[in-house]
């Protein structure tokens, strides 16, 4: 997710019954002042499958929200949205990244990263394991699978070198095998004369 769709998730689009996080809201920094919107694009608004993982911790933060409202009673500030104070308003977004970067110090130990970067690891790593790009694309919200196949190709040697041996593969096959046991014989008997 996007910084603005976290800071504009709202509680009550999570369905933790069906495991899906409806992004409707957003909640952006325009001239240092919070505003929210709807996006404003075609996939601005789409909902997420949660993974078992975020799920679990989905359903602990939701009891940690209710417990805090309890205790606070009519000092909670409730604006329904998903991540907030402990008094239930929500955070800046700017607070979102400046924790974001603590915690990824502190915590997991992690090198100095933006909390924009997270969302790079995680389309390579989709596209590393090969996931369909159309489903990775819409996933991570992009409007156009041509812009996230450009943004996330692989440039790498190691890649370069992958789709030079599968494609020989395909094209020579089992000649590859012959030519490789040709040239060995071929060392080997000139190193017996």
């Amino acid at each position: 997710m996007r910084r603005r769709e976290l800071a504009g998730a709202h509680r009550d689009l999570l369905d933790l019954d069906a495991g899906t996080l409806a992004i409707q809201t957003t909640r952006v920094v325009v001239d240092g002042r919070v505003i929210e919107s709807d996006g404003k694009t075609e996939n601005a608004q789409h909902l997420l499958a949660l993974d078992p993982f975020t799920l679990a911790a989905l359903k602990m933060h939701v009891d940690k929200l209710d417990q805090e409202q309890r205790e606070l009673g009519p000092d909670y500030h409730d604006h329904g949205v998903l991540f907030s104070w402990e008094d239930g308003r929500p955070p800046h977004p700017d607070t979102i990244t400046r924790r974001f970067k603590q915690l990824a110090a502190a915590a997991a130990g992690l090198p100095e990263i933006d909390l924009h970067d997270v969302r790079h690891s995680y389309a390579t790593a989709g596209r590393d394991a090969k996931i369909d790009w159309k489903a990775l694309s819409k996933r991570i919200g992009h409007a156009d699978v041509a812009f996230t196949m450009k943004q996330y190709v692989q440039t790498d040697l190691e890649a370069d070198r992958q789709v030079a041996n599968t494609l020989a593969e395909l094209i020579i096959g089992g000649s590859l095998i012959s030519i490789e046991i040709a040239g060995e014989a071929g060392g080997a008997s000139e190193g017996a004369a």
